[in-house]
């Protein structure tokens, strides 16, 4: 979860749009971040279910004789009369608690608006400086593929993970190395693959391998490394290769 999501989770505005308690801006930043957002979209759900439950379960039907009883305690009583300066008195007093309490929303709204406006600017610069961050990295990542001296090594499954491909590409020079995952077996939940590195005889660990929406991933660079290998581990990785478990290796 973004730090972002977390952050208007934490708030209570997802709480004040299901209670209709929220300005027209900050319904429409609610309704986008449960359209953009699943975990958000799963939190609303639920804040729905909660509170129909709770309704539900509070909820007392009306005895069947009320409505009679009240009618005929209205209609024992007499009606009385108010005077006409009393009642102009007190539409007055009314309207002037009316006309208070919208002033003094529309104070709020605009409140509300103002800090939505600074929080939506905030939001923006984050995604300016985090697209400039990217847009940094994918330059950077076309210059070391480009670079002369980077090499580029294919690793592919053996028997145990015939459809297994990756793609290394290793840049002694700028200490640079990245990995294309092109296809990747399933394992079971409780075991992942792992990629290491052949460092003066010993299998040092570098990432676990996944398949991701980015056709590059960097991973640590290691000196002296002279071969690249993949093996099955238990969850989470290990410390230690599993030897047994090789499915891919590259020497070079």
């Amino acid at each position: 979860m973004s730090e972002r999501v977390k952050k208007f989770l934490d708030g209570d505005m997802l709480e004040r749009y299901l209670m209709d308690a929220t300005s027209p801006m900050e319904s429409k930043e609610v309704e986008h971040y449960i359209e953009k957002y699943p975990e958000v979209k799963k939190t609303y759900i639920e804040l729905q279910e909660n509170l129909e439950e709770y309704a539900t379960s509070y909820a007392v039907p009306a005895p069947s004789d009320l409505k009679d009883k009240i009618l005929k305690e209205i209609q024992s009583k007499p009606k009385p009369v108010i005077p006409f300066l009393a009642i102009t008195a007190c539409a007055a007093t009314i309207l002037f608690g009316v006309m208070t309490f919208m002033i003094w929303r529309q104070n709020q709204e605009l409140l509300d608006d103002r800090r939505l406006t600074t929080q939506l600017i905030e939001e923006l610069n984050d995604d300016i400086v985090s697209n400039r961050e990217t847009l940094q990295s994918v330059e950077e990542q076309f210059m070391i593929l480009n670079n002369s001296s980077t090499e580029k090594y294919v690793l592919r499954g053996n028997t145990k993970a015939r459809k297994l491909e990756t793609v290394a590409y290793v840049n002694m020079l700028e200490k640079k190395s990245y990995v294309h995952v092109v296809a990747l077996p399933e394992l079971p939940d409780e075991q992942v693959y792992q990629m290491w590195a052949g460092v003066d005889g010993q299998m040092v660990p570098l990432d676990i391998l996944k398949i991701t929406k980015e056709n590059l991933v960097e991973i640590p660079y290691e000196e002296r490394m002279a071969s690249l290998n993949i093996t099955i581990e238990p969850k989470g990785g290990s410390k230690e290769a599993t030897v047994d478990n090789i499915v891919a290796n590259i020497s070079f």
